[in-house]
C-alpha cells in the first residue's frame, strides 16, 4: 500500500533552498591540503589534483581539503560530474573537473550519494545528512521531497530508475528501503535490513527491475521483480570469510551481469548477476589489506582498478597480474570513477580519516 511521509512518521518538507544562481561564488573551502577530487587521463599512470573553484574577483579558490564521499557522472554528459562529500556539502563541474562550483543550499554537511536523471539533466537527487534534497533547475533551487525525523538517522543511498525516471529509490542507516513511482511525492516502505545500514542501491542497466543493495555487514541482496522479493546473495558467497563485511561494489556496463564485491575478504566477482562468485586473485592475502574503492572499466570488464589507504592498484586481464602505484596523496582513496565515454579517464576522490 502506497503510503504518504507522514503515515511513515517522516514528513515530506516543500521548503525551498535558494542557492546564490546557478553557480556559487565564494563559498568557504580550504586552499591547504591533498584532499578533493585528482584526474587521470592515461588510466591512473599519472594524477592532478582538480578543485579550482573560480571567483568573480579572481581568487584562487578550490576544496584541497575536501574528503569525497562519491562521485557521479552525468549519463548525457560526461564533461559534468558531481560529488559528495563529508562535511563540504555538494561540488559539480560542467568542463570535467578543471572548473567546480557549489550550490549555497548544499554547502556542508555529508552528501553520501547522488543521482543524476538520465533524460533530463537539470534535475539532481542528492543525500543530505537525514534528508533527500531534489534541484529542478540545475542546482539553483533545491525542494526536500523526504525527511527522516530520526535525526540520528541518515539518508545513505539513491538511485534513479533508467526506464522509468519517477521512480526513485532510497535507502537509511537505520536498513530502510523506500520507493517512489512518482518522483518523490509518496514513498513506499518497501524492505527494512534489520537496522543495518545501506551503502548502495544499484539499479541494473540490463533490466530496471533487478535492484541491487547493498548493506554494511549484511551482505548483498537482490530483487527481480521491482522490490516484492529478496534474494539474500551473501549465503552464495558465505565461504569467503569476511565477504558480507561491505567495502565497496562494482557492476560491468558493458556486460551488467559481472559484479566485483570489495569487503574484508578483498575482491570476489561474479558473472551472472550474483548467484555463483570467484575469487580474484590479489598481491595481499585475503583480509589484510582494507580496500575502499572499485571500479570496473566500462568497456572492458578485464580492466579493474581499486585502492586503498596507501596506493592504487589495476589490472588489465581480470586480475592475474596486477601494476601498483602509491596514490598522489597522502589520504586514502575513496571513491573511483570511471569516465563513461573515455575510459582512460579516471578521477579519484580522496578522504582523511580522523585519528
Amino acid at each position: 500500500m502506497r503510503k504518504s511521509l507522514t503515515l511513515f512518521g517522516m514528513a515530506a518538507a516543500v521548503l525551498i533552498f535558494a542557492g546564490a544562481g546557478c553557480i556559487s561564488i565564494g563559498s568557504t573551502t580550504s586552499s591547504l591540503g591533498d584532499g578533493g577530487i585528482y584526474k587521470s587521463t592515461n588510466k591512473g599512470d599519472a594524477w592532478a589534483q582538480k578543485n579550482a573553484m573560480p571567483t568573480i574577483t579572481g581568487e584562487r579558490r578550490n576544496f584541497n581539503g575536501a574528503s569525497v564521499a562519491t562521485i557521479v557522472q552525468d549519463p548525457q554528459d560526461p564533461n559534468a560530474l558531481y560529488i559528495g562529500t563529508t562535511e563540504q556539502g555538494l561540488y559539480f563541474t560542467y568542463d570535467g573537473g578543471e572548473s567546480w562550483y557549489q550550490p549555497g543550499a548544499v554547502s556542508r554537511g555529508r552528501v553520501s550519494s547522488i543521482a543524476v536523471h538520465p533524460k533530463d539533466k537539470c534535475i539532481i537527487y542528492a543525500t543530505s545528512e537525514n534528508k533527500l534534497l531534489r534541484t529542478d533547475d540545475c542546482s539553483r533551487t533545491f525542494t526536500v521531497p523526504f525527511t527522516d525525523t530520526r535525526t540520528d538517522k541518515r539518508i545513505k543511498a539513491v538511485a534513479i530508475d533508467h526506464y522509468d525516471p519517477n521512480v526513485v529509490w532510497i535507502a537509511t542507516s537505520a536498513g530502510d528501503l523506500l520507493k517512489s513511482v512518482d518522483g518523490g511525492n509518496y514513498w513506499d516502505n518497501i524492505k527494512i535490513f534489520n537496522n543495518d545500514d545501506i551503502m548502495r542501491i544499484y539499479v541494473s542497466g540490463a533490466d530496471s527491475r533487478r535492484v541491487y543493495v547493498a548493506t554494511k555487514s549484511n551482505g548483498i541482496w537482490r530483487t527481480t521483480d521491482g522490490g516484492a522479493k529478496w534474494d539474500d546473495l551473501s549465503q552464495k558467497y558465505k565461504d569467503f570469510s569476511g565477504a558480507r563485511e561491505f567495502s565497496d561494489l562494482a557492476f560491468g556496463v558493458s556486460d551488467p551481469k559481472i559484479m566485483i564485491l570489495a569487503s574484508k575478504y578483498g575482491l570476489i566477482r561474479s558473472a551472472d548477476g550474483g548467484d555463483t562468485w570467484q575469487k580474484i586473485d590479489l598481491l595481499t592475502a585475503p583480509g589484510s589489506v582494507s580496500i575502499y574503492s572499485l571500479a570496473i572499466d566500462p568497456k572492458d570488464p578485464n580492466v579493474i582498478y581499486y585502492g586503498t589507504a596507501t596506493n592504487f592498484y589495476k589490472t588489465a586481464n581480470g586480475g592475474a597480474n596486477w601494476n601498483t602505484k602509491r596514490l598522489p596523496t597522502s589520504r586514502a582513496a575513496t571513491v573511483l570513477h570511471i569516465d563513461e565515454r573515455n575510459s582512460a579517464v579516471l578521477y579519484l576522490g580522496v578522504t582523511k580519516f580522523k585519528q
